[in-house]
This record gives structure tokens, C-alpha cells and sequence, in this order.
């Protein structure tokens, strides 16, 4: 598991690499808080996640929430068909914009 951070004039690019689970938690959640006060448009690359559990799906839920909620400010990219199962069981479709791979 891996977290990169990318940071421009579009807002925060994290990247997920492998297992986005709980071993995921401090990292992510660091990177978000480092972001948050410069800007409040994040983008969730999910190109090389191979599993999400229930804890990343909190950690999805608590950004979108410090991004006011607004579904336009939190984009989930590049979900491969895995990991878009999960979205799409938990509804996700309908809290974030999700870009499958294609």
C-alpha cells in the first residue's frame, strides 16, 4: 500500500497504490489534512487500488464531509472494476462523480 500526493493549480491528486484498507488510515488522512486549507478539490486516483474495505470508504466519506460535502469537489478516477463493485454497493455513485477505467 502507497499513498502519492500531487498538488496543482486543479487541486490535491492522492493516488492509491494497492490495498486501500485500514494500513491506509494515518497516510491518507495526513495527506488530506496537509491539503485541506490550500485547497478544497480533491481527486482520488484509484488506477493501481487493487481492494478497498469499509475503513477507506469512511476515509472517502469523512473528506467529502471536511470538503462540504459537495460532490463536485471530490472525484474518485481511474476505479477499477473491484473496487467499482464496492462503490457502487455502498452507493457511492450518488455522494461522488466516479470515472471508471476504460
Amino acid at each position: 500500500m502507497g499513498i502519492k500526493t500531487i498538488v496543482d493549480e486543479e487541486g490535491v491528486t492522492i493516488s492509491v497504490i494497492g490495498s486501500f484498507d485500514v494500513s491506509a488510515y494515518e497516510e491518507f488522512k495526513e495527506n488530506c489534512q496537509k491539503y485541506l486549507t490550500d485547497s478544497n478539490k480533491f481527486v482520488i486516483d484509484l488506477e493501481k487500488a487493487t481492494y478497498m474495505d469499509s475503513s477507506a470508504l469512511g476515509m472517502l466519506l469523512l473528506l467529502r464531509e471536511k470538503t462540504r460535502g459537495d460532490k463536485s469537489r471530490v472525484r474518485l478516477i481511474n476505479v477499477g472494476e473491484n473496487v467499482l463493485n464496492i462503490l457502487e454497493i455502498a452507493q457511492f455513485n450518488q455522494l461522488f462523480v466516479i470515472e471508471s477505467k476504460t
